[in-house]
């Protein structure tokens, strides 16, 4: 198999101008001159044009964008007489970054480079942590076998090592890919599991995780309530904020859907305000426009919507942010609009092999056309005068609910 594979194939996705093949192209060249370097380190000095054409290349990508810092440190280490330590320590970062950014495949890419160079380091806590983060990126790719792999290996290393904390965090790995799989009792039985042995050890990180498993068992059992206070109680035990930043978005979600969109509003404008990434903020941001549409005020959804146009959104986040503007404007009343912004996300989904918003593009456009004709149907039966009979039934319909308001309530049926 070609090294660094994954980058070669989303590399074939994508266009020369476009700022993702910038940061990729980055990250490839950071990831072959790290090889080249554990190879043979003399080339660090004998290759300087090498150097330099790989540090411009990580130069390129924009500001803000997190995978841009890990890189530079990268290069900074290696020119510094390389510490493969402190170099490991940077593309673990760099993974993590893709990881968040929804670049699952290139991460497993690099959380597999790191636990080699941890194995080759004898670094056994990072070839812990790389592997369980290989197999989560993984599992989120939906490539169960190598998610699999990844855990298992972890699980191994933390068993000898007699990590408890490593060996139950892999753990609540593996009820996370049965919540995936929609096996959602073996994923809470697992969780309970994991919680018991947790507790009896303190171990605060790993209550953290698990209490978040279970609040994702709880959401998706439409346990709403279950998955708040679940919720609540991962944040008690999480210091991690890329974590935070997970089970805020989470809360947020089981509020929207207990229909609580004051307390959805808070959550997101929390995050949006405080996530160390702004991928993450602008995904608090889509959430708060969306939930401005279902509130009707049009002044904040349409602040929210312009701001995130001109936003440097990568294609995931994009294709989101145009559908949902799309079904948030239809529900505005401003169908031409949705409809053209619904019709715009589903290309763009599509151009980007983006499937699944492509496909809930395909679900609103024919929702948002039904929608348009029920509210034709609507203006044209209001233009009608109304039939006198119809209109009696009105009148009346209405004194039996002044009578209903004014009478005494009926507590007895005898």
């Amino acid at each position: 198999m070609l090294r660094h594979q994954p980058y070669f194939e989303h590399l074939a996705t994508l266009e020369e101008t476009s700022p993702t093949w910038t940061s990729t192209l980055a990250g490839l060249a950071v990831l072959s001159l790290v090889d080249a370097a554990r190879n043979d380190p003399s080339m660090i000095d004998s290759d300087w044009l090498g150097m330099t054409t790989v540090t411009n290349q990580v130069m390129a990508i924009r500001e803000g964008n997190p995978i841009r810092r890990p890189l530079a440190k990268v290069l900074d280490e290696i020119r510094g007489g390389p510490s493969w330590s402190v170099i490991n320590l940077q593309l673990f970062a760099y993974g993590r970054a893709l990881d968040l950014d929804g670049s699952w495949g290139l991460a497993v890419d690099v959380f597999d480079t790191v636990a080699d160079i941890a194995r080759a380091e004898r670094d056994h806590q990072v070839a812990i942590d790389a592997t369980t983060a290989l197999g989560g990126a993984a599992r989120r790719s939906g490539d169960w076998d190598r998610s699999a792999e990844g855990y298992a290996e972890a699980a191994y290393l933390a068993d000898a090592l007699g990590d408890k904390a490593s060996g139950l965090t892999v753990r609540i790995g593996r009820a996370n890919t049965q919540i995936a799989r929609g096996n959602l009792p073996a994923a809470q039985s697992i969780v309970d599991e994991v919680l018991a042995e947790a507790a009896k050890s303190s171990l605060d990180g790993v209550l953290g995780l698990a209490n978040h498993a279970g609040a994702t068992v709880a959401y998706l059992q439409k346990r709403y309530d279950d998955a708040e206070t679940l919720g609540y109680k991962a944040l008690q035990f999480t210091s991690n904020p890329n974590i935070r930043d997970n089970i805020m978005a989470d809360m947020g979600g089981a509020f929207f859907m207990m229909g609580k969109r004051d307390a959805a509003r808070d959550v997101y404008l929390i995050t949006s305000m405080t996530s160390r990434y702004q991928w993450v903020r602008w995904q608090a941001s889509i959430n708060l426009m969306e939930i401005a549409s279902y509130d009707g005020n049009e002044d904040a959804f349409e602040d929210y919507g312009r701001v995130l146009r001109n936003a440097a959104l990568d294609p995931r986040l994009r294709s989101y942010f145009l559908l949902l503007y799309g079904e948030g404007a239809i529900r505005l009343g401003r169908h031409d609009d949705g409809l053209r912004s619904i019709a715009e996300a589903r290309d763009f989904a599509t151009a980007h092999k983006i499937y699944q918003v492509a496909h809930d593009a395909e679900r609103a456009l024919v929702e948002g056309e039904r929608a348009v004709r029920a509210d034709e149907a609507a203006k044209v039966w209001s233009a009608q005068p109304l039939r006198e009979d119809v209109a009696l039934v009105m009148s009346e319909l209405s004194n039996l609910r002044e009578r209903a308001l004014s009478s005494p309530p009926v507590d007895d049926w005898r």
